[in-house]
């Protein structure tokens, strides 16, 4: 927990403090009330099922203080009072990061920002004390609370920054200002929401307009949107990687070894020869990013290798597992045509039958048809067995059998298991790819407790 009093989170947070004593250290920022405890933060924010005031004397009991909006008339506790508690809390953050001189690296995009988060926490926690954002906490909500839960000694901070409408990532640089923003590629997801590709990037691009002065913007080169924004808001620091000779982290090769992608970059300070135990030749652009960040905080070349080389293999977004003979590549957090393209080459290279089970890809909206007729033909020669798993997966299944592939349509997920337990060989290889609203995930957990074919 980062070193804080409730009267330092009172004051940043323009907050009252309410029979809740100012010296007294909070040991915690929850928001659920489960998680309360002794001199935890509370913060009671409206929600779609309840509202977190209705909690407060529960949170008392448990021997919190909360931090409620002006309007909350119980005054029987230990509280903070604000007008708005997330607005509150937002602002203990940007006050604290300012306070203490800590470093944000904000990192967006539509695709790899959580690799390039856990990349990037890998390379500066070689030299700095480093936290960053937690889990799927991308959000003006989830920020704080990674913030807050990290070391009290840190230094750097690497914060993931999500959207799903405009203004939202401007709102979290409000709070995080980034002395490196990291924007990864622009494409439909969330098109359904925002509309328009115009849409999505000028949100996007909202982390660039975040930057504190001096910092730095390190962008993709290689994707279009990404190359057009950077070019357009004509910043004095920009960093550029990608597959152009004349870019600052060149990807010269990307290549599958094992369980392993071996990626070389070169950069003004030379080549770089990394062995990344994670799965993917898309991950290049995610290190060739990581890099970059390193260098602009002074890092050397060997320093970042000793932590892209050693990057937990579970922070991959590919699981790899066994199912008795049955090797099951999972990938079910999320999925868009790009990331399912990845996903397909990473398949392509294994040994015995490959079965891709893809689910639908949400929030395409006018792309989603094509988005997904496009996946179903790019199995021709990465896949031997496609299975489709869910309504929009039938224009898949549809492109695939066009393909002259083998493949399944099914409405839904226990249907997909049943047909996989029944009809997997020994030495198959099983790809399961969807957006995380399908729940995919159920299916690799449902083969490993299975053991695969007799």
């Amino acid at each position: 927990m980062m070193p804080l009093t409730f009267g330092q989170a009172a004051a940043w947070g323009g907050a009252e403090l309410w029979l809740a004593e100012a010296q007294r250290p909070v040991r915690g920022v929850v928001i659920d009330s489960r998680q309360a405890g002794p001199d935890t933060l509370f913060v009671a924010l409206p929600g779609t099922r309840t509202d977190g005031h209705r909690f407060v004397r529960e949170v008392w009991r448990a021997g919190a203080t909360a931090l409620v909006q002006a309007g909350f008339l119980d005054r029987g506790g230990p509280l903070l009072v604000a007008d708005d508690p997330l607005t509150s809390l937002g602002e203990m953050m940007r006050r604290y990061i300012i306070a203490n001189g800590i470093a944000v690296v904000g990192i967006t995009g539509s695709v790899g920002k959580t690799s390039v988060k856990e990349l990037c926490h890998a390379v500066l926690a070689t030299k700095f004390v480093t936290a960053r954002s937690l889990g799927n906490y991308n959000t003006a909500i989830g920020l704080p609370l990674s913030f807050f839960a990290a070391p009290p000694d840190t230094t750097h901070f690497v914060a993931e920054m999500g959207m799903s409408a405009p203004g939202e990532i401007r709102q979290m640089t409000a709070i995080a200002p980034p002395a490196v923003a990291v924007i990864t590629t622009i494409g439909p997801s969330h098109l359904e929401r925002l509309g328009s590709m115009q849409a999505i990037a000028r949100a996007k691009g909202e982390i660039l307009e975040g930057l504190v002065a001096g910092g730095t913007a390190i962008l993709n080169h290689d994707d279009a949107r990404v190359r057009e924004l950077g070019q357009r808001l004509g910043l004095p620091r920009v960093r550029w990687y990608g597959r152009h000779p004349g870019v600052d982290a060149v990807i010269e090769e990307a290549r599958l070894d094992g369980n392993a992608t071996l990626i070389t970059l070169r950069t003004q300070d030379g080549r770089l020869s990394i062995r990344l135990p994670w799965l993917g030749v898309h991950q290049a652009d995610n290190v060739a990013a990581a890099v970059l960040t390193g260098q602009v905080f002074g890092i050397e070349g060997e320093t970042m290798l000793r932590g892209l080389e050693t990057v937990p293999t579970e922070a991959s977004r590919i699981r790899v597992y066994q199912a008795g003979l049955v090797t099951i590549l999972e990938d079910a957090y999320n999925s868009s045509p790009a990331s399912a393209k990845a996903a397909l080459e990473v398949l392509a290279v294994r040994s015995g039958r490959r079965v891709a089970v893809l689910g639908d890809m949400l929030e395409l909206g006018e792309a989603e048809e094509n988005g997904h007729r496009e996946i179903g033909a790019y199995c021709a020669g990465r896949a031997d067995w496609v299975v489709g798993v869910g309504q929009r997966a039938r224009w898949l299944v549809d492109e695939a059998l066009r393909n002259r592939l083998a493949a399944v349509w099914l409405a839904a997920r226990d249907e997909a298991r049943a047909l996989l337990e029944a009809e997997l060989r020994p030495g198959d290889t099983v790809l399961i790819k969807a957006s995380r609203g399908m729940a995919l995930e159920q299916i690799g957990a449902d083969l490993r407790r299975w053991g695969g074919p007799g």
